[in-house]
């Protein structure tokens, strides 16, 4: 039952933004009657929080033991995202802020909760001597983003082995020197 109340939400959000998640909308688009929905949260915010964190925890960034195969991977999980339209109504959403609470409630449970986890990686590589010691994780994680929403942005589609490409530019930045000591 959850699962269907979770899944709906999560449509709605991506295809129309945070104003379009509303109990009567999730219990139409879920199946689900909008009393069930009612008995297990108190508004559409609850609704709207729990989709979120349930969507987090099912997407957690499993570091491998290669940073640059996993900063390939966050580029092109990222470009898939933007690519396939799955999270237009949550960007949407972002730069209209219509609704400030529900704007900073997707910062925290979507977009801080997922580059958390990128900066968390990248701290480890910087920690084990596999990126330069001086680097700000928060910075590479802001430019990975902002690399993919900037392509996106005017062009619409990403080429086959952008995301190499990107990686081949950022990696000699990224790279301790040669006998550079780990952080």
């Amino acid at each position: 039952m959850d699962r269907k109340i979770y899944d709906a939400a999560m449509a709605l959000l991506r295809a129309h933004g945070p104003g379009a998640v509303t109990v009567e909308s999730v219990a139409a688009q879920s199946g689900v009657a909008r009393t069930t929905i009612y008995r297990r949260h108190k508004d559409r915010d609850a609704v709207l929080e729990a989709a979120l964190n349930d969507h987090i925890v099912s997407r957690v960034l499993e570091p491998g033991a290669d940073i640059w195969h996993d900063v390939l991977a966050v580029l092109n999980s990222l470009a898939s995202t933007f690519e396939n339209r799955v999270s237009s109504g949550i960007f949407i959403a972002l730069l209209d802020e219509q609704d400030p609470e529900q704007v900073e409630l997707i910062r925290e449970k979507f977009l801080r909760s997922r580059v958390g986890l990128v900066v968390a990686r990248l701290r480890v590589a910087v920690r084990q001597g596999e990126l330069r010691p001086d680097l700000d994780p928060e910075v590479v994680a802001d430019l990975l983003l902002g690399a993919v929403a900037a392509r996106f942005a005017y062009a619409g589609t990403f080429p086959p082995a952008w995301a190499e490409s990107v990686l081949a530019t950022l990696r000699p930045a990224l790279e301790p020197h040669p006998g550079e000591p780990p952080a």
